[in-house]
């Protein structure tokens, strides 16, 4: 959870945002509340795909479809707007982490874990199926809970796969957790998510996807060709993944059967989560239960013109701080005794399932409050956001002294642009076009090339930009078939210290640039294709 910055909006709809939870491909969520002071998760649709009519009509039909779903282990979809200028749509709070947060943090779950995280998720995609078909199950899209996981964004993601802002082959979904249909361009089914929900179960028993990592097309060619690695799956979990991840979607269980085999290996146990992110949700509950709380929370009241809303701040009363702080006690409490259970039943698990621990079978909590008063709104004093007068700012052939961020795919090392003089040695990147739309971005685009948007209040803008490269400079690359050392888009928009002796995941190798030549490459050093030449590099 991350504060509001300067341009993200004060409110989607009839939602009051309160924080940033993250961002994804299709745009960006924001924890929110409602009038009636419910917590929700809002999701508001990129400017860019926005602008798509065909991004647009797809999106209102899924949308609709979502809106349907109920069910255990499902985020609900509870409100929507397909037809505002960004469109957005709402989902209930989840307060615990990703599976991907958590296994990225605190290590692989024990298989019994693995097999109640399984039965969770199969129950959740036989009710997502009576309406929609998932398309991009993956670690972050499973939210983990003390009553058990959540899939969100299901169906959604199938309104992209009529825009551009696809993968590069148009395909819908992401690199590593995709079926071999998917990547084909067919038709998928139910069979599909099975594939996908393997996938998820191979990561969160080993702390790795099943066909590694790289780029999209590496990745689809393992999908379609080669064997999954299932070193390390337990072996209670392997027959049951290695069918789901058959590469005829016909040879997988079917889903009913999916949760059937994962509940039997369960054994009708809880999912059982480390006492680490155990205790990371009882946390962010409280710190959700605090934000609300807080003095300069936003306390709306209904308005006849919603397109002009009115924000006043008072301090909590003693009751609603006496509640929290209540609140924040019980849930530290069920945290302990969490770990209680964990320490308890430890020595009942194989060895091999010591690594995670604690059982958290506590029930969610749903909380309601008597309405209260609720003070005479003010308009609040226009700011100017600075964020927005940087980027108005930066010009065509200027330079910028940020690089993609290596941890966080679309995210960059500064919060926005600043021109620096193109001969520094931190000049990473060059400005080739400014503009009101990504489309010239994408024709105008050479490799390493991409493009930072501004999507605030007023007219979006986007700055076309691409890597400058120098000789000396160390960037980041990754294993790739047959032990070859390959380079993608992500690893050459970033840049990496040469004295490192450490490389982000999902990268393999350190790589210092020798030559920018159409000539031969020095002696030691690598070559791949370049802007019409070679780009050259050692590995550190």
């Amino acid at each position: 959870m991350q504060p509001l910055q300067p341009s993200d909006p004060k409110r989607v709809g009839r939602y009051w945002l309160l924080a940033r939870l993250g961002a994804g491909g299709m745009g960006r969520v924001y924890l929110a509340r409602s009038h009636g002071g419910r917590t929700v998760a809002v999701k508001v649709v990129r400017p860019d795909l926005a602008g798509d009519p065909q991004f647009r009509r797809r999106f209102k039909v899924e949308v609709a479809a979502a809106r349907l779903v109920g069910g255990f282990h499902t985020a609900q979809v509870v409100d929507a707007d397909t037809e505002a200028d960004p469109p957005w749509f709402v989902t209930e709070y989840i307060a615990g982490p990703s599976l991907q947060q958590a296994v990225d943090d605190h290590g692989p779950l024990p298989a019994r874990s693995v097999a109640a995280l399984g039965a969770g998720l199969a129950e959740g995609l036989t009710a997502i199926h009576n309406h929609v078909i998932h398309r991009d199950l993956k670690p972050s899209n499973v939210l983990l809970a003390t009553d058990g996981p959540r899939i969100i964004d299901f169906g959604v993601a199938r309104a992209m796969d009529a825009t551009a802002q696809t993968t590069r082959a148009g395909l819908i979904g992401t690199p590593g957790f995709m079926s071999p249909e998917q990547y084909r361009g067919r038709e998928v089914e139910p069979a599909s998510d099975v594939f996908c929900l393997a996938a998820v179960l191979v990561f969160a028993a080993t702390g790795r996807p099943p066909f590694g990592t790289g780029p999209g097309e590496a990745l689809g060619y393992r999908v379609v060709n080669e064997e999954p690695d299932l070193t390390s799956v337990p072996a209670s979990l392997l027959p049951l993944i290695k069918a789901g991840l058959e590469k005829d979607p016909n040879d997988r269980p079917s889903v009913a059967e999916f949760l059937d085999r994962c509940a039997t290996l369960a054994e009708g146990e809880a999912l059982a989560l480390p006492p680490p992110v155990a205790t990371l949700i009882t946390t962010r509950v409280a710190e959700t239960a605090a934000l609300i709380a807080a003095p300069d929370a936003a306390k709306p009241k209904p308005v006849e013109n919603p397109d002009t809303p009115r924000v006043t701040s008072r301090a909590p009363s003693s009751n609603r701080a006496a509640t929290v702080q209540l609140l924040i006690a019980l849930l530290a409490f069920l945290a302990l005794v969490g770990w209680a259970i964990f320490n308890n039943n430890r020595k009942e698990t194989r060895s091999s399932d010591t690594s995670a621990g604690g059982r958290v079978t506590a029930t969610a909590m749903s909380t309601s409050s008597r309405p209260t008063a609720i003070p005479t709104p003010t308009r609040p004093t226009p700011t100017t956001d600075p964020t927005r007068k940087a980027f108005e700012k930066i010009a065509a052939g200027d330079c910028l002294d940020a690089y993609m961020d290596p941890y966080k795919l679309a995210e960059w090392s500064r919060d926005m642009p600043t021109a620096v003089d193109c001969d520094r040695t931190d000049a990473y990147m060059r400005v080739t076009v400014v503009g009101d739309s990504a489309t010239r971005c994408r024709t105008k685009a050479r490799d390493a090339g991409t493009w930072w948007h501004y999507p605030g209040g007023g007219e979006v803008i986007y700055l076309c930009i691409e890597r400058q490269l120098r000789v000396g400079e160390c960037i980041l690359g990754y294993k790739g078939s047959k032990d070859s050392v390959e380079t993608s888009a992500h690893g050459l928009m970033t840049s990496w210290g040469c004295d490192k002796t450490t490389v982000p995941k999902g990268f393999d190798y350190i790589l210092q640039v020798t030559a920018l030549t159409k000539n031969a490459c020095p002696s030691g050093s690598r070559s791949w294709e370049f802007r019409g030449g070679k780009l050259c590099a050692r590995i550190v």
